[in-house]
């Protein structure tokens, strides 16, 4: 028999800073999980241990449970990632408590759902851009592409999901089976081809960034005490973003960057195109509808504009209206509110006060033919 046998290894963590570990985790990491313990344990506490040292120290004090090993029956095949960077990028909107409740809005009152909009490339599986936004709609995912063009370029493909925002989805029978999106209008004109998958697991990638995010950014935000939409997104660039590019990104197989720089005069017209689009009808009095409000286009314009052309009515960032005809925008001006007609009113006796007929109108004539035939008393 070995003579150590019963004996306490000489690589063993001494018990006291085993039971400082415990009290760190225990005090300000009671959720994290071993690896993330291990990371911030060296990185803020200057303790120096292996992520499986303290995967079993917090196993023997019950702050992390085993996983049962899943054995699948039918493994999923992996697809190839692709050779270069920005041939695919993976977008998706995740909504989660991200702040913890620390959100407030104007009210005061907590907001327990936030959206993060993010995209990650395919080939090297870096976070090419991520941001905090209001919800997954149009005009927030208008935002998010026209920033990523202007930054790093046009990408060649975006491989994302059949959401509302990003693909037409009519019911059974529908009539409108063609009909694009402003998103898939919007990427039709730029030049950018939408993938969309079918399942989640298709576009793994993204999905699996999400489940990282909200276990890692959640805690790393809380640890900086951030509780606003902006300090989110500053963190998010400037921080978050280059550390987890450089501890979880590969590289590509071709080292080719195949995004496309866009030139000055494509650049101008990009607010433009990532708008909403709606065509309306000139009237007869060169008024343009356009939900609850009303437009007077002036006559005179940089392009010829006639009584029942079809304008194009542009709804860009923060509300602002564009009327555009053939890439030319038009000037307007917007009708606060409609001509009232005079409304005549009747007096007690039925007749109308401040209204009198003209001299030649047929009344006046009877009433004063009927005067002339009248006999005078004696």
């Amino acid at each position: 028999m070995h003579q150590n046998r019963g004996k306490v290894s000489n690589q063993a963590v001494p018990e006291n800073t085993r039971k400082e570990i415990v009290k760190i985790i225990k005090g300000k990491y009671p959720d994290f999980g071993p690896t993330l313990a291990a990371e911030k344990l060296s990185e803020l506490h200057k303790i120096y241990l292996s992520n499986e040292t303290i995967r079993s120290i917090m196993i023997g004090e019950n702050l992390w449970t085993v996983k049962a090993r899943k054995f699948e029956q039918f493994p999923h095949v992996w697809r190839a990632r692709k050779d270069c960077l920005g041939e695919m990028q993976q977008y998706d909107g995740s909504y989660h408590n991200w702040f913890e409740g620390r959100l407030h809005n104007a009210l005061g009152e907590a907001i327990i759902l936030n959206c993060l909009l993010a995209s990650i490339d395919d080939a090297t599986g870096k976070i090419t851009k991520a941001k905090f936004a209001d919800n997954e709609g149009t005009e927030a995912t208008f935002t998010f592409w026209q920033e990523y063009i202007e930054t790093l370029g046009k990408p060649v493909s975006i491989y994302l999901d059949k959401g509302s925002t990003y693909k037409n989805n009519p019911r059974k029978n529908a009539v409108n089976v063609l009909e694009l999106t402003q998103f898939q209008r919007a990427c039709q004109q730029v030049g950018i081809n939408l993938i969309h998958a079918h399942f989640p697991q298709a576009k793994g990638r993204i999905e699996r960034l999400f489940q990282t995010l909200q276990d890692r950014l959640v805690k790393e935000m809380r640890l900086r005490n951030i509780s606003t939409i902006a300090e989110a997104n500053i963190f998010l660039t400037k921080i978050f973003i280059p550390w987890f590019n450089k501890k979880f990104a590969v590289v590509a197989r071709k080292k080719i960057n195949l995004h496309t720089t866009m030139t000055v005069k494509e650049l101008k017209i990009l607010p433009s195109i990532f708008s909403t689009h709606d065509y309306r009808t000139v009237s007869n009095d060169y008024t343009v509808i356009h939900g609850s409000h009303l437009y007077q286009v002036d006559p005179k314009q940089p392009a010829l504009v006639r009584i029942g052309d079809r304008l194009c009515v542009q709804t860009r960032s923060r509300g602002q209206i564009f009327i555009v005809k053939a890439n030319t925008e038009l000037k307007f001006t917007k009708i606060l509110e409609r001509p009232k007609k005079a409304v005549a009113v009747k007096t007690e006796d039925g007749r109308r006060f401040g209204h009198k007929p003209m001299i030649n109108h047929p009344w006046n004539f009877n009433q004063q033919k009927a005067l002339s035939l009248k006999p005078v008393l004696a």
